[in-house]
């Protein structure tokens, strides 16, 4: 898999402009529907979907806009005839965040406050 390494010279904070944020949470609630396992990785997390191409589109632009809104991020996509692997990486400070986003994803607990982080 690609490398996904998170830019810790860049600050945890985020550019996103607020009118943007509902379709962020959108997108990410779909992505939420169609996941198949989630992973907790020394330096973030592996989200594992069905290979199908409007996932494929969905988890990319994902990816290519939260880099552009949050630059300490790092996301790598890797894709089987079977399986896409979006592996999200993040800086140490925000381990929590990943934790609580773990959870979500997993259906065990609410989406976490990302106001600032999405």
């Amino acid at each position: 898999m690609t490398s996904a390494r998170y830019d810790d010279t860049q600050p945890i904070t985020c550019s996103i402009d607020a009118s943007e944020v509902p379709g962020r949470v959108e997108l990410l609630e779909r992505l939420r529907r169609v996941i198949r396992a989630v992973e907790r990785t020394e330096h973030g997390m592996l989200l594992r979907f069905p290979s199908a191409p409007d996932v494929e589109d969905d988890v990319r632009r994902f990816a290519v806009d939260e880099k552009r809104c949050c630059a300490f991020w790092g996301f790598a996509v890797e894709t089987t005839r079977d399986e896409l692997v979006l592996r999200w990486d993040s800086p140490p400070g925000a381990g929590e965040l990943v934790d609580q986003l773990l959870e979500w994803f997993a259906g065990e607990g609410p989406l976490p406050d990302i106001t600032g982080l999405l």
